[in-house]
C-alpha cells in the first residue's frame, strides 16, 4: 500500500463523517427555516434584540466589515490568490482556488431560488438588498474564499505562531461578517448559520476530490513529459548513442 493511500483510508472516515454530519445540520437548519419551526423560531428574538443595541459605534464597523465580505471583495482575493499561486506555477492550488470559490456562488443563488425565504422587515435594515434571504452570500463566501485561501496558504508559512495568527484572523473575519449580516438587518441568524454549513460542506467536498485527484494529474504529467523528452531530438539523439 503506497503512503497516498494509506493517508487516504486513515482520513476518509473522518472525513465522510463530518460532510454527513454537515449535511444533515443544513437539512434539518433548511427544513426549520421552511416550516418556521425548531431554530428558525429564534430568528425574530435574536435580529430584534440586534437592532435594539445598535450604536453610533458598531453601525458603521458592521458596515465596512460587510462590505470587505461582499462578492466584489471575495472575488478580488480569490483572483490574486489564483494569480500568486499561477506565478509560482502552482497550478493544482489554483484551480483548487478558482473552482471553489466559483462554486459557492453558484450554490448561493441556486439555494436562495430553492428556498425562498424573504430577507427581514426594510424597516430594519440599514443595506439595500434585493436579493433573497436563505442562505447568506456573505457568510457562504467569506467562509468558502477565506477559508480556502486559509487552507492552502498558511502551511507554507514557516513560523507555527504566524499560522496560528493567520487562523485566527481568518476565522474572526468570517464570524464578524456573518454576525454584521445580522446586525445590519439584512439577515436572519439562521441564513448565516446556513451559510457557513453550506461553505464547510463545500470545501470539503473540494478538498475531498482535490486529494483524490491531485496523485493522479501528477501521475499523467509525468508520463506525458517524458513522452516529449523521448520524442524530442535529444531524447532521440541519445538513444541513438547507446
Amino acid at each position: 500500500m503506497t503512503p497516498i493511500s494509506r493517508r487516504t483510508v486513515l482520513t476518509a472516515p473522518p472525513l465522510v463523517a463530518l460532510g454527513v454530519l454537515l449535511a444533515a445540520f443544513i437539512a434539518v437548519l433548511t427544513s426549520n427555516v421552511l416550516a418556521s419551526s425548531g431554530l428558525a423560531t429564534m430568528d425574530p428574538e435574536v435580529s430584534g434584540w440586534a437592532v435594539e443595541n445598535r450604536n453610533g459605534v458598531l453601525t458603521p464597523a458592521a458596515r465596512t466589515i460587510s462590505n470587505c465580505g461582499d462578492t466584489l471583495s471575495m472575488t478580488i482575493l480569490a483572483v490574486i490568490v489564483c494569480a500568486a499561486l499561477l506565478h509560482v506555477r502552482d497550478r493544482l492550488h489554483a484551480g483548487l482556488v478558482a473552482v471553489t470559490a466559483l462554486g459557492s456562488g453558484l450554490i448561493v443563488v441556486i439555494a436562495k431560488r430553492l428556498v425562498g425565504r424573504e430577507r427581514p422587515p426594510v424597516a430594519d435594515r440599514l443595506a439595500v438588498e434585493h436579493s433573497l434571504s436563505y442562505p447568506s452570500g456573505h457568510s457562504t463566501g467569506t467562509f468558502v474564499v477565506v477559508g480556502i485561501v486559509a487552507i492552502v496558504l498558511i502551511p507554507k508559512l514557516r513560523q507555527p505562531v504566524a499560522r496560528a495568527g493567520a487562523a485566527l484572523l481568518a476565522v474572526l473575519f468570517v464570524a464578524t461578517v456573518g454576525v454584521s449580516r445580522v446586525y445590519l438587518g439584512v439577515h436572519w441568524p439562521t441564513d448565516v448559520l446556513a451559510g457557513w454549513a453550506i461553505g464547510a460542506l463545500w470545501i470539503l467536498l473540494c478538498l475531498v476530490v482535490f486529494h483524490y485527484l491531485t496523485p493522479r494529474v501528477r501521475a499523467a504529467a509525468t508520463v506525458d513529459s517524458c513522452r516529449e523528452q523521448n520524442r524530442s531530438p535529444t531524447g532521440s539523439s541519445s538513444r541513438s548513442t547507446r
